[in-house]
């Protein structure tokens, strides 16, 4: 297929109805879909909701954070999901139970609060004292967190933050394992290839740049972007990689050969967030963006 091509013919599909009521009433501020394409969590101000794409409707509310939530991310198990909030903690949740299962990351005084406190009078089912943990003494505050992915293993989960670093978690102890000065701004979005070799950071400098995250090694800065980058995702099979942000148009790299393959305009604005939906058994796959307003299009 020419390159010029790719996942230029687009249709329009509905988000959830709660969602976009929320959306509408500015209650929504970031969004990740599972890997699997079936659910999509909604970051508002002090919660998270749970939608599930097939049928629409809200499938649970997760509560605790205190603050304005500026990161989610599901894991590959499409069930764990984790957030970082201004109430200066990175969490991780079972989006079906609606339980906290742990605090990677945060001041204990942050965690004291969430437990004692009740949004808007509802009260706080999230905490399980008998499964949920506080696990980190990290000094890094979350609070500037403004991007995560977890690592195809799900064994860890990376952080961006507004000053420019990403950070490298273990879910298991909440340590963190690693620091990297990569952007000069913040970095705004995440995403690791399929094999987990390969990590993908976009920022408000403009950039998209490619890593080897167990070297540290920066292999590529792509520069085609004339805005902040916000979104990023690669191909089922990991020979492309998407970026969008606040110019309007999609870009599609070639991951092997480090440049750019084509730009596919994008009609409804700024990417909010970019996922590719299919299966690695067949060529077939979907290219699936979404819009600040929260327009859903599906590229093939």
């Amino acid at each position: 297929m020419d390159n010029n091509k790719l996942f230029n013919n687009y249709t329009q599909a509905e988000l959830p109805q709660g969602f976009r009521e929320r959306l509408d009433r500015k209650q929504i501020n970031e969004i990740a879909f599972s890997a699997n394409g079936s659910r999509l969590a909604a970051g508002g101000a002090e919660r998270i909701w749970i939608y599930d794409l097939a049928s629409g409707a809200q499938s649970a509310v997760l509560s605790g954070h205190t603050d304005r939530i500026r990161a989610i991310a599901f894991a590959p198990d499409n069930h764990t999901v984790a957030s970082a909030s201004e109430d200066s903690t990175l969490r991780l949740w079972d989006a079906d139970t609606a339980n906290e299962i742990a605090t990677l990351a945060g001041e204990s005084s942050s965690l004291v609060s969430a437990l004692a406190s009740s949004p808007d009078g509802v009260p706080l089912t999230a905490w399980n004292e008998e499964t949920a943990r506080m696990l980190s003494g990290s000094t890094a505050d979350p609070a500037r967190i403004r991007a995560l992915t977890f690592s195809s293993d799900g064994n860890t989960v990376v952080s961006g933050g507004a000053d420019g670093k990403i950070r490298e978690w273990e879910v298991e102890t909440g340590r963190q394992l690693s620091s990297i000065a990569a952007h000069d701004g913040l970095v705004l979005t995440l995403a690791f290839s399929p094999d987990g070799k390969l990590l993908a950071s976009g920022g408000s400098d403009t950039t998209v740049r490619l890593w080897d995250l167990d070297s540290k090694h920066l292999l590529s800065t792509f520069n085609a972007h004339s805005d902040s980058v916000n979104a990023l995702a690669f191909s089922i099979d990991g020979k492309i990689l998407a970026s969008g942000g606040r110019d309007p148009e999609i870009r599609l790299w070639n991951v092997n050969a480090q440049g750019l393959m084509s730009t596919i305009p994008a009609p409804e604005g700024f990417v909010w967030e970019l996922a590719f939906w299919g299966s690695d058994q067949t060529d077939k796959q979907q290219l699936v963006s979404v819009s600040r307003d929260g327009v859903l299009s599906i590229r093939e």
